[in-house]
């Protein structure tokens, strides 16, 4: 009798090292597949991210443009609002 219940013993050992060694085996296979998903998503947004690079470029070409336009309207007016003696500022009480 004890030598059945040694031989169920052995055998469940056996199948459960079998089960163990192909998770192994299926969880190398998966990070393979992992690796070679990222690598692929990493090549098909690299020229995504160059396109946007170069529109945050030219996004500020477009403001520092814009800024430059904005000075040279409000310069003036600003100079001479500034210059003169008898006006206090805007937030000037008294």
């Amino acid at each position: 009798m004890a030598d059945v219940f040694l031989g169920v013993i052995a055998v469940a050992v056996l199948v459960m090292a079998a089960i163990q060694v192909a998770a192994v085996i299926v969880a190398v296979r998966l990070a393979r597949r992992v690796d070679r998903f990222a690598d692929r998503v990493e090549q098909d947004i690299r020229p995504i991210v160059a396109s946007l690079q170069a529109l945050t470029a030219d996004a500020a070409r477009a403001t520092s443009v814009f800024k430059a336009i904005l000075a040279i309207f409000r310069g003036p007016q600003k100079d001479a609002r500034a210059g003169s003696p008898d006006e206090e500022g805007p937030l000037f009480i008294g």
